[in-house]
Parts: C-alpha cells; sequence; structure tokens
C-alpha cells in the first residue's frame, strides 16, 4: 500500500512539474540584445545629488551649478545610435532633469523656469572610407567637460563650461579621418546653442584630434561667427552696456590628456574667446579660462579628482563679477558601490576678483560649495 502511495505521489510530482513547465514562457531576448542585434548601441544613466552653498542667493553665482541648497534629479539621459563605419546612421540624445534647462538652444526657454526636457542631440551620418559627415544637431567639439555626466570627474562644472564654451549645434560637420591616430573636422553651423539662428551669417568649425599613444591625447577646436552679444545671467551686470547688434565671435579651445600611468589621468583645458563690438560704445570682449584636472584611481572602488581653474573676464562681459580672474579649487572622492554604481563627494571654493558674492546681510568675494552625487548608468 505505502508503495503504491509512494508511486503515486512521485507520479503527480512529475505530472505537475511538465504542466508548470509547460505554462511558463520561455525566455525571450533582453532589449540590450534585440538592440545589438539590430545594430543599435545604447547608454543611459540617472544622476541625482544633494548641493550647498554657503552663499544667501546661489542662484545669482553665473555657474552652470548655481541651484539653491536642494535635493535634485541632475540628469536622466537616454542615448540611441547606429553609426556604422560604412553608410548611414544616426543618433538621437534625450535629457531631462535641472541640467536640462540649462543646455537649451534657442528659441526654447532655457533657466530654472523651464520644462527640464531637452533634445540634446539628433542627427543623420553617412560615412564611406575615411570620411563621414553629419547634420542635425549635435554636442560642441570644445572643452574637457561635457553634458554627459559619465565623462566628467567632478560633480559640479567648471566656470568655463557655462561660459566659456557653447554646449551644442545645429548644422553640418564633416570628419576625415586619414589614419586611426588623427582626424580633422570641418562644419558650419547656427553658431552657438541655436537650434534656430539668431542671425543670418553661420559659424564655421575646423577642429582636431590628434592620439598618437595611449597615453597621450590632444584636440583643438575653433569656432569663427556672428553672434549677438548678452548680458550675464540673472542681477549680474557687465562693467558697460552691452552692444545690441551682431558681431564676431571667435572661440579657440584646446585639450591635452596625458595618462602616465594607469591610475593617474593629467587633464590640460585652456580657451581663448573674443566678442568683437560687445559693448555699446563699440569696444571688444575678451576672456580666458585654464582648467587642469588630475585624477587618482587608488583602487578599482575609490578614486580622487582635483580640478584648479583660472578664469580671466578681462573686460567683465561674461561673468558680472567686474574685471579680472576668478579662481576656484574643486576636490571630489568617488566611491564605485558596483560597477554601474558611482558615489560622489565634492568640495569646492571660488575667489572672485570683487566682493560679488552675497553672505548672510553682506558681501564677499569668496564661497564654498559642498555636494554629494549618485551616478548609476544602465
Amino acid at each position: 500500500m505505502m508503495k503504491k502511495l509512494a508511486m503515486t505521489i512521485s507520479v503527480s510530482m512529475g505530472l505537475l512539474a511538465g504542466v508548470a513547465q509547460a505554462d511558463t514562457p520561455a525566455a525571450g531576448p533582453t532589449i540590450d540584445q534585440l538592440l545589438s542585434a539590430s545594430g543599435i548601441s545604447e547608454q543611459g544613466y540617472i544622476e541625482a545629488a544633494y548641493t550647498h552653498y554657503d552663499l544667501s542667493n546661489p542662484s545669482s553665482l553665473n555657474y552652470f551649478d548655481s541651484k539653491p541648497n536642494t535635493f535634485e534629479l541632475k540628469q536622466a539621459a537616454l542615448q540611441l545610435s547606429k553609426l556604422p563605419t560604412e553608410g548611414v546612421g544616426g543618433l538621437v540624445n534625450i535629457t531631462t532633469g535641472s541640467d536640462a534647462d540649462y543646455i537649451k538652444s534657442y528659441p526654447y526657454s532655457s533657466g530654472p523656469a523651464s520644462n527640464s526636457y531637452d533634445l540634446t542631440q539628433a542627427f543623420l551620418q553617412y560615412s564611406h572610407g575615411i570620411y563621414s559627415v553629419m547634420a542635425g544637431k549635435f554636442v560642441t567639439m570644445a572643452g574637457a567637460e561635457t553634458i554627459n555626466s559619465l565623462s566628467n570627474y567632478n560633480v559640479s562644472h567648471s566656470i568655463a563650461f557655462l561660459n566659456a564654451i557653447p554646449f551644442t549645434h545645429t548644422g553640418a560637420r564633416l570628419t576625415v579621418a586619414p589614419s586611426s591616430t588623427f582626424s580633422l573636422m570641418l562644419g558650419e553651423d547656427n553658431g552657438w546653442d541655436q537650434q534656430q539662428a539668431k542671425v543670418k551669417a553661420k559659424t564655421t568649425e575646423l577642429g582636431f584630434a590628434f592620439n598618437p599613444t595611449a597615453m597621450v591625447s590632444w584636440t583643438g577646436a575653433g569656432y569663427f561667427g556672428q553672434n549677438l552679444p548678452s548680458a550675464p545671467s540673472g542681477s549680474l551686470q557687465p562693467v558697460k552696456a552691452i552692444n545690441t547688434g551682431p558681431g564676431m565671435l571667435d572661440l579657440v579651445d584646446t585639450v591635452v590628456t596625458v595618462k602616465p600611468t594607469s591610475a593617474l589621468s593629467l587633464v590640460l583645458n585652456a580657451d581663448d574667446a573674443t566678442q568683437k563690438h560687445a559693448f555699446a560704445d563699440g569696444s571688444d570682449a575678451k576672456w580666458t579660462a585654464v582648467d587642469v584636472y588630475a585624477n587618482y584611481v587608488f583602487t578599482p572602488t575609490w578614486q580622487g579628482t582635483i580640478r584648479l581653474e583660472s578664469f580671466d573676464d578681462k573686460d567683465g562681459y561674461k561673468l558680472g563679477y567686474g574685471t579680472g580672474s576668478t579662481k576656484s579649487a574643486t576636490l571630489t572622492v568617488g566611491y564605485s558601490v558596483t560597477p554601474a554604481l558611482l558615489v560622489r563627494a565634492e568640495a569646492r571654493e571660488d575667489k572672485a576678483p570683487t566682493t560679488a558674492f552675497s553672505k548672510g546681510s553682506s558681501l564677499t568675494d569668496t564661497e564654498q560649495f559642498y555636494a554629494l552625487d549618485a551616478l548609476y548608468k544602465f
């Protein structure tokens, strides 16, 4: 009797297992696998932070990161691309979060009152041999820091990121790569951050990228075209009245990266720019910026970065702090909780050439910034 019962239970369990397996759908391909099979590359990330200034009105700073002391979703970004080495491809990059309010192109509204959404890039590309041409909206060639948070060492952006260089361009760019280590770029576009042109004349962009070894890379970019002069943001004021007519805006940018060891990266970024007829009296405005970065990977999970910057607003046009150099020193420490999750802490101090910062009921030439940041990539 017991043997018959045991056999009955065994057969019943086997039948139930078979039914359960039949009811369970077969595992299908993941989204990554589907995209990869279609030749599409995907990149996405989410960045959230808490930032703190010792100023009573940090939003008056003419910086990219000048939000009041608050928790914030800085970015949630997604990029899809299919850029074959031969033939037609394209890329679409969408950014949401508070950073999106500051990278928008004309004529879309920017600043805290906008809707925290930006179509950051959208372009077609055709490649053949050593040539490739893109047309649409794409990021600038200038600067060591980028909109993409995954490529930046620090939580906050340099002063130059908002004030010395553009974010994006809308137009066409030709790249010629005669070798795997050298490329030349030539383009025509609507100017700085203009999805629709503010002036009829176009801006010419020139660039190069030289990577002779794994240890050294050097890039350069130049932008030359008409631009409408503009005053500093918020309540900040230039030293003289701003011209209302267009004038030539010329920018030369270079970035040199050296990696003496696998753990150490050294970066030098320099900018030199002139806005012709910037002021109502017909005079020009000039500014230069120098940023130095040293990033060291102590262990697979710990890294640290020091950034030193000098932004020289020679004619008091860009920042609204008066004439002279604003200095900045930033220390950032990062910990990789997992390969996909990076947590960073940052301390920064800036010193202006004048008492331009509000602290309580008084003015000061120095301000401090602190941040905690989490960056998740998928």
